[in-house]
Order: C-alpha cells, then structure tokens, then sequence
C-alpha cells in the first residue's frame, strides 16, 4: 500500500536532507583542508631534503668531472 505524506512531513523529510547535506559539506570541506595541509607538509619536507641533499650530490658529480678532466684514463690499444 502506498504510503502518502502530508505537506508537514514532506517539509521536515526535505529539511532533514538538506541539514543532512549541508553537515557533509562541511566535513568535507575540513577532510578537505586537511589534505592541502598535508600537501603542503609533504612538499615543504620534499624542498628541505632537497636543499641538504643537492650539496652532496653535486659534490659527487663535480669529483667525478673533475677526475675526468685533470686524470683521464689513456688507455691505448
């Protein structure tokens, strides 16, 4: 049997979904900020690690080039 709702129902039906709506909105928005915080965190640690490890990397490459140049190997066949 078909159940019938009165205006009264329908309102409060209608109201309740929109409060409903309206409060995932918001927690979505908070999950939301969150993640761009995260974000944010995750590159900023990227940049630092980055920052101390380019020196050292450098310096190895540099070592290596410079090796090349003052003492290349003269191997002859």
């Amino acid at each position: 049997m078909a159940k019938y709702l009165t205006k009264r129902e329908a309102y409060r039906r209608r109201a309740w979904y929109r409060a409903l709506g309206g409060l995932m909105d918001f927690f979505t928005s908070i999950a939301s900020f969150v993640v761009i915080l995260l974000c944010i965190v995750l590159l900023t640690t990227l940049f630092q690690w980055f920052r101390s490890d380019i020196g050292t990397t450098l310096s190895s490459v540099e070592s290596v080039m410079i090796e090349s140049i003052v003492n290349p190997d003269q191997k002859t066949e």
